[in-house]
């Protein structure tokens, strides 16, 4: 009964700390196995930080709303990462090596520089959610990434004339 109580215990802890979202590097830099969630939102940030590296059981990650200009090829160490929002940064152009996020579900890319998608996030087994609003695709861009992206939530703004 004590085995049952103690088991019990530590998973309803593991389950409490999967559903925490750290707010602050600090916080989550002194427990970095415990960190599932991180919301770096409106903190100002230029890139990535390299701190991210740092969290092996990161699954979400908020980096929305900063100045982030490049989105880096390094990311494939977040290997657990299923949710990522990037929305309303400066991102110019996002790299092949996305593809090796292979658990990544939701990606927010609303309202950034991006003016095109490499054709391997068209590979990413798991995703589901999209959204590309307010980045700036001609028309046979938006078609061709609507027809590769079958069965994903695809949010897209009206697409311009601009690259045709």
């Amino acid at each position: 009964m004590r085995f049952l109580i103690l088991f019990f215990l530590l998973n309803t802890s593991l389950f409490a700390q999967e559903g925490v979202w750290y707010k602050d590097m600090d916080h989550a830099l002194a427990n970095p196995d415990s960190v599932f969630q991180l919301q770096l939102k409106r903190k100002g940030l230029n890139t990535f930080p390299s701190e991210l590296s740092q969290f092996p059981n990161l699954q979400k990650l908020d980096l929305s709303k900063n100045k982030i200009g490049a989105f880096p090829d390094s990311l494939n160490h977040l290997i657990n990462l299923i949710f990522l929002d990037l929305s309303r940064n400066k991102i110019a152009s996002i790299p092949a090596s996305i593809s090796q996020l292979i658990f990544l579900e939701h990606l927010d890319l609303w309202h950034n520089d991006v003016a095109a998608l490499p054709y391997q996030i068209s590979e990413l087994p798991h995703l589901n959610y999209l959204d590309i609003r307010g980045v700036s695709m001609s028309h046979g861009d938006y078609g061709k990434y609507n027809e590769l992206m079958k069965g994903v939530d695809f949010y897209m703004s009206a697409p311009c004339d601009c690259q045709d």
